[in-house]
C-alpha cells in the first residue's frame, strides 16, 4: 500500500491557530491541488480531532456511488459527531478505527467499525494498514494532524508528503504543527528527498519522498 500525506502549513510550520478550530490556511490554488491529490487515493484517513473540527465527507470529484472513496477516522474516544451529511453520503464508505477500551455508542449501519484489541491507547499504524488492506485500499491519503501523522512517519509507513507552505505566521507555544508527538532523537531523524517544488503567488508547493532506509546516523 502506498501512503501519502497532504498538509498546508504556515511559514513557522503550524497547521492551526490558537482556537484549534477548522481553519483554511491555503488559497484557492492549494484547494485545487488538494483535489488533485485526493484523486490519487482510494481512502482518506483523519484523526478524531480533525474530524470533530470538520465532520464532513472527504471526497474527490471522481468519487461516485459506483466508485466510493473510503473515509477512515481514527479515534481513542469514539466521540465522533455523525452529521447526516456524513452518514448519508453514498460516495464515501465509512470506517472507524477504535481502541477496545472505548465505550462504544450505537453507530449507523452505513459505518463499519474495527476495534484494536491491544494495550496501546491509540491503535498502531500497522494494524490500521492491515484493516485497510483487507478492504482493498491501495493508496491511502493521510490528512490528519501532527500527532497522528508523526505516528505514520515513526512507523516508517509514510511514502510521500505534499506540503503547502503558506505566507502566514501563527506562532504560539501550543499551536499544532506539521508533526507532533515527542519528536525524534538525532539518530532517528527522518530524511526526505525533494521530488518537486512550485511557486504560485506567495505559496510554495513541495512534494517529498521519505527515505525510510536513510535515517540520520550519529557520527
Amino acid at each position: 500500500m502506498k501512503v501519502i500525506s497532504n498538509t498546508a502549513i504556515s511559514l513557522d510550520g503550524r497547521i492551526n491557530t490558537v482556537e484549534e478550530q477548522f481553519t483554511l490556511l491555503g488559497s484557492v490554488v492549494d484547494h485545487q491541488k488538494m483535489e488533485q491529490i485526493r484523486r490519487m487515493a482510494d481512502a482518506v484517513l483523519v484523526g478524531g480531532q480533525t474530524f470533530r473540527n470538520w465532520p464532513y465527507p472527504s471526497l474527490s470529484d471522481q468519487a461516485s456511488n459506483e466508485h466510493p472513496i473510503w473515509n477512515v477516522i481514527v479515534s481513542r474516544s469514539a466521540d465522533i459527531p455523525l452529521l447526516p451529511q456524513f452518514v448519508e453520503e453514498t460516495r464515501a464508505r465509512k470506517l472507524l478505527l477504535l481502541h477496545k477500551q472505548t465505550t462504544l455508542p450505537s453507530f449507523p449501519s452505513s459505518i463499519e467499525v474495527e476495534i484494536y484489541d491491544g494495550p496501546l491507547p491509540v491503535p498502531p499504524v500497522a494494524w490500521m494498514l492491515d484493516c485497510l488492506r483487507q478492504r482493498g485500499v491501495q493508496t491511502l491519503l493521510v490528512e490528519a494532524g501532527g500527532e497522528l501523522l508523526v505516528q505514520f512517519l515513526a512507523a516508517d509507513a509514510l511514502d510521500e508528503l505534499y506540503v503547502t507552505l503558506c505566507p502566514l505566521v501563527i506562532g504560539g507555544r501550543t499551536t499544532p504543527g506539521l508533526m507532533g508527538g515527542t519528536g525524534f532523537s538525532q539518530a532517528e531523524l527522518r530524511r526526505l528527498t525533494l521530488l518537486s517544488s512550485e511557486v504560485v503567488g506567495s505559496e510554495i508547493f513541495l512534494h517529498y519522498s521519505v527515505n525510510r532506509a536513510m535515517k540520520m546516523e550519529k557520527n
